[in-house]
């Protein structure tokens, strides 16, 4: 396993894309409920896709599908709002409130573009890129579209989302990504808690040992407030 980037300390905000709904409220325009979602703005939808031949084979189709069910619903937020910076404002809301059945596709959206960057894209490792923030500047387009790739994840996985989580600790398995301890301990801490369980002591030992005891009473505020971002 590769060194541990020392310059590397905890996530901040300052690294994640701002959001563009400054004045849009999604506690007051919630996306429509599993219950409700199913309704006159899916058939008008599906209606739609029925006369250009279209259907929703891939996760990207169907992340798209209930935007536009949003829009449909909420037709001021697609004047008001470019349709990137839009859409990844919705992602995070449905993300939060696990409101939309696509939460699965957004993150593995993500997390299957960057497997592919991986697989096919790298003849050098990026070693000291990342460890839950960026420890050192992109040096080439390739590492600049993975630190933008890695920065939706974190922000996804600041939601507390159920997939969202464990996939930004799974790029440990995958890529030459190292975690810090802490970022690790918060992400496994977040999780397990979650379902009544603890994480693997060892996380807990390893931030003490190689951080502070300081650092993990810091992160375990963190992590009560579900505050990955601070």
């Amino acid at each position: 396993m590769r060194s541990l980037f020392a310059g590397c300390l905890f996530l901040f905000a300052a690294f994640l894309p701002v959001r563009a709904t400054e004045n849009w409220s999604f506690a007051d325009h919630p996306h429509p409920d599993f219950t409700d979602e199913y309704s006159a703005e899916e058939d008008a939808i599906f209606s739609d896709l029925e006369a250009m031949g279209a259907g929703i084979d891939n996760c990207s189709a169907e992340i798209v599908f209930e935007y536009l069910i949003y829009n449909r619903r909420y037709p001021e937020f697609a004047f008001t709002h470019a349709f990137n910076k839009g859409l990844e404002a919705w992602k995070l809301h449905v993300l939060e409130t696990n409101r939309a059945a696509s939460s699965f596709c957004i993150v593995i959206e993500v997390t299957e573009e960057l497997r592919e960057l991986y697989s096919y894209d790298f003849a050098t490792p990026t070693e000291g890129l990342f460890c839950g923030k960026h420890g050192r500047p992109y040096i080439n387009a390739e590492e600049s579209h993975i630190s933008g790739l890695l920065d939706r994840l974190v922000s996804y996985a600041a939601t507390g989302n159920d997939f969202a989580l464990p996939a930004l600790a799974e790029l440990e398995d995958w890529s030459d990504i190292r975690l810090n301890p802490d970022i690790r301990y918060f992400v496994a801490a977040r999780h397990a808690r979650r379902y009544g369980n603890e994480p693997a002591p060892i996380l807990r030992d390893t931030v003490i040992a190689l951080q502070s005891k300081e650092r993990l009473a810091f992160v375990e505020d963190a992590i009560e407030r579900n505050d990955l971002l601070r």
